[in-house]
């Protein structure tokens, strides 16, 4: 497919291919090139994303177990409670971007978050998370 496509752009350009085996033997050194090029770039890439993936080590059994806790505890809250206290932290929006997503006033995001925020922290205060 992709030696027809270069054949059509040179006959685009008004260039006459004289031999096709070497026409082609040169596309293909070419290709081969090209892939091993990419293969190389792309070792490279895994090499540094494995050594930054060795240097932050697993986060304490403590924390993933809060992780979890809080997981559970935004469960019982409302669809809309959690859907603020995801846009606000999670995906880090400010107040402003969260009343133009919900096309609500931003006085209302504010008091709702408050809202959202105060029943998190009661139900987390009942399983004495700290």
């Amino acid at each position: 497919m992709r030696l027809k496509l270069l054949e059509e752009r040179a006959k685009e350009r008004g260039a006459v291919i004289v031999d096709p085996v070497a026409w082609v033997s040169v596309v293909a050194s070419r290709v081969a090139i090209d892939w091993h090029r990419a293969r190389a770039r792309d070792a490279g890439l895994r090499e540094r994303l494995a050594a930054r993936w060795e240097r932050h080590p697993a986060p304490p059994e403590e924390h993933r177990v809060l992780a979890l806790t809080v997981a559970q505890v935004l469960e019982q809250l409302s669809p809309a409670q959690r859907q603020l206290l995801a846009l606000r932290f999670y995906a880090d929006l400010p107040v402003r971007e969260i009343a133009e997503l919900l096309e609500i006033p931003e006085g209302t995001v504010k008091s709702r978050l408050h809202t959202a925020i105060s029943a998190l922290r009661a139900r987390l205060s009942a399983l004495e998370v700290n």
